[in-house]
């Protein structure tokens, strides 16, 4: 088993030529392109996105590779997850290298592996890069940086085929701290429009499925928690789902035969998150440092601004008769729409999320 610590961004598939560009990846080591071909496993009712394990079989280089993940944790945006990798023969799946693993015993009846069947796929290149930043501590750093630039494609049962781009950069930490994760992740996002990701692949699938659950509230207890673990727990969940908002609705432009349209909900999730996530730092302003204010308060604001201004309508929609509605939103969700894909081409919302988190982590 391996324990992954690393931070993930989707970018848009246009931003890719930019990224390359940057001077700090003129001179790393460079790891060079592959392609990468993924079948991802689940039974019809999704036993296993319900225990939250993603199953694939990967085929790179001739080789065919069995991989078992959990969602493990993320704070801040950092990730971490278990994973345990096997090589194959062929792209058959092994039950027998399950049960060397943290496989949920609820899964392991063999009525229940029976079911189990193709769900969707990931199709993509991937460029790497080996970074070694300077540290603060003076310590050896190494940092290995992914892009994957590709596909998600699934079938649902009778449907028509779906596909949504796939544009993700991953810095997984192999030496150092996770504070030299979030500099490097901050120097790039000071350049391209990044999204903290919460989002895995796997899930991505899952959303063209249509099977996948709200993302559940959560509330930290006044009477167990102190201020500090308080605010960390309230704005660790507004962030997540900030992030997970604002990458929901950027996918959903990018998704192909799509009858749902843009996410205007998952829009609106991230706009409420952000103003939760500014009213934190008024209301535990005594807990964190001066500077704070200044460094994420005005960029917050900006960004809180900037998405009421592409929102106000849908309030507005509701205020009106229901037979007034559809005609309102055709009037006024493209126009809004494009102001909120502009929006976040611009580095600023990105890099205030993703400093948020290193604030996070660093308490």
């Amino acid at each position: 088993m391996a324990r992954e610590i690393e931070l993930k961004l989707s970018i848009e598939p246009q931003q890719a030529v930019v990224l390359l560009a940057l001077p700090l990846l003129a001179e790393p080591e460079s790891g060079g392109c592959r392609p990468l071909h993924n079948q991802y496993f689940d039974t019809p009712d999704r036993l296993l996105a319900q225990h939250q394990v993603a199953l694939r079989i990967r085929e790179q280089g001739g080789r065919y590779i069995q991989t078992l993940k959990t969602r493990g944790s993320s704070q801040g945006g950092l990730h971490q997850r278990n994973e345990w990798e096997w090589d194959l023969v062929t792209p058959a799946l092994d039950y027998a290298l399950l049960a060397t693993a943290d496989w949920p015993q609820a899964l392991q009846a063999p009525e229940v592996q029976q079911r189990i069947v193709p769900a969707f796929r990931t199709d993509f290149e991937r460029t790497t890069w080996l970074l070694r930043p300077p540290s603060i501590s003076g310590k050896p750093v190494l940092i290995e940086l992914v892009l994957d630039q590709g596909e998600v494609t699934a079938t649902p049962a009778g449907g028509t085929r779906l596909s949504t781009a796939l544009c993700e950069l991953e810095l997984e930490l192999k030496q150092g701290s996770a504070a030299d994760l979030y500099r490097v992740a901050l120097e790039l996002a000071t350049a391209v429009p990044v999204l903290l990701s919460d989002i895995s692949k796997a899930e991505r699938g899952y959303r063209l499925l249509g099977a996948v659950e709200p993302l559940p509230e959560s509330a930290p207890s006044p009477d167990s928690l102190t201020g500090r673990d308080a605010f960390l727990c309230l704005a660790q969940g507004a962030l997540t789902r900030a992030s997970r908002g604002l990458d929901a609705w950027r996918s959903s432009g990018d998704c192909i035969a799509d009858r749902q349209g843009r996410d205007w909900q998952a829009a609106e999730m991230a706009a409420l998150a952000c103003r939760e996530l500014q009213a934190l730092l008024q209301c535990f302003a005594a807990l964190l440092p001066e500077t704070v204010g200044v460094e994420l308060g005005a960029p917050l604001f900006e960004l809180s601004q900037g998405l009421e201004r592409a929102l106000g309508w849908r309030r507005l929609q509701r205020r009106l008769a229901v037979a007034s509605q559809r005609d309102w939103e055709t009037q006024q969700a493209p126009g809004a729409a494009m102001n909120l894909d502009a929006l976040l081409r611009d580095p600023a919302p990105g890099r205030v999320l993703l400093a948020y988190g290193a604030l996070l982590h660093s308490m």
